[in-house]
């Protein structure tokens, strides 16, 4: 077990910044911001998806990197505010 979430988080910060740059195209549209915290994760987890597929390795393991980097790149405290401030409105 210690094994696997170490491989994720490597993973993860090697996943990182191309989920951040595909934030920051997201970001130009016209969307909702509170919105883009759950983009990241989707993004994150379908990147990790890619990459295990490309690579033909564990897609759990990507997918579980990839949720790490898009709740990274996001950052997750941004997640919890966006969805606390929506319930407030």
């Amino acid at each position: 077990m210690d094994n696997l979430l170490n491989e994720a988080i490597g993973l993860a910060a090697v996943m990182a910044p191309v989920i951040a740059i595909f934030v920051q195209l997201f970001k130009t549209a016209d969307l909702n911001k509170r919105w883009l915290p759950f983009i990241s994760i989707g993004l994150g987890v379908a990147v990790g998806v890619v990459f295990a597929l490309a690579g033909g390795e564990d897609l759990f393991l990507y997918g579980l990197a990839g949720l790490l980097s898009g709740a990274g790149a996001s950052g997750l405290y941004d997640s919890v505010k966006s969805v606390k401030s929506a319930e407030g409105e």
